[in-house]
């Protein structure tokens, strides 16, 4: 599939109960660098699973703005990562505070684009 016939693409909602989203949802979504940040973590990865403090070291790591882990940590748990799980791009489990991506082409199209251009 071509990036313009995965841009026309709905967002994968099988997995939930939210509606189907669109290109202005991924758009919304990886408007954050803490989100593309995340996002683009977990799709590197081996695994789709991670843990909150494995994301929060990213993005300390990645992220100039992000003065320690401990920031980290508590914008992810507090705002980004239930965007994310809102929007059914992640599942979250707040006990053992581990995340798991699910697989979504339109938003890996646009993360493939935005890391050409060092967004």
């Amino acid at each position: 599939m071509t990036v313009p016939e995965l841009l026309m693409t709905p967002l994968n909602t099988d997995h939930t109960s939210n509606p189907t989203h669109t290109l202005e949802t991924a758009c919304d979504l990886l408007a954050d660098t803490h989100r593309r940040t995340i996002l683009q973590y977990l799709n590197d990865q081996e695994t789709d699973v991670a843990t909150v403090d494995e994301l929060a070291t990213h993005v300390h790591a990645e992220v100039e703005a992000v003065p320690d882990p401990d920031h980290a940590r508590t914008a992810l748990v507090h705002m980004h990562v239930p965007k994310l799980a809102d929007a059914g791009v992640i599942e979250y489990d707040q006990h053992d505070e581990t995340v798991q991506y699910q697989d979504e082409p339109l938003l890996e199209a646009i993360l493939a684009v935005a890391a050409t251009h060092d967004v």
